[in-house]
């Protein structure tokens, strides 16, 4: 799996709801599609394994001396093949195939609640979560305003007394 390129495709930008929305289908079908790959791959790896398990075992009842067994038993047989070098190989091949398709089945899982969660989003922006003020005041104007009506006041008073 290629993490980089997953955690990309998980990532939700708030600003962007309805490209995240509409890419979502897209996205996750991606990933179920690598998902599928991986479980047809551990089938495959699987019976590569159990075929080279019948033809160790075959050879091993032929020439049961080039695999070490002294007494020929159906269990003297299945601890030879199962400690082969060339068994273990396909075995570790196998694990691997496995660990990269449970891996990509939590991966889907992700995708879906991304999807749960854009859902989410997309409600609390609805009602206005996200929204801050329709028109940001300016501090500076209204500062000025302030002062300048201080002004007028003070020079109206300024003149009453003056007068009087």
């Amino acid at each position: 799996m290629k993490r980089n390129e997953f955690e990309k495709d998980l990532e939700i930008d708030v600003s962007q709801l309805d490209v995240a929305a509409g890419m979502q289908a897209e996205t996750f079908f991606k990933w179920a599609e690598l998902s599928v790959a991986a479980k047809k791959e551990v089938d495959a790896s699987k019976f590569r394994l159990d075929t080279l398990q019948a033809q160790l075992a075959s050879r091993a009842r032929t020439d049961p001396e080039s695999f070490g067994i002294q007494k020929v038993t159906e269990a003297a047989i299945d601890v030879a093949v199962r400690t082969s070098a060339v068994y273990l190989e396909a075995y570790e091949v196998w694990l691997e195939a496995k660990a990269e398709s449970a891996l990509l089945d939590k991966a889907v899982e992700a995708l879906e609640q991304k999807k749960a969660m854009i859902e989410k989003l997309i409600v609390l922006h609805g009602q206005q979560y996200f929204a801050g003020p329709s028109v940001p005041r300016d501090l500076v104007s209204a500062w000025e305003t302030v002062k300048g009506k201080r002004a007028e006041s003070v020079m109206k008073k300024t003149k009453i007394r003056t007068r009087g």
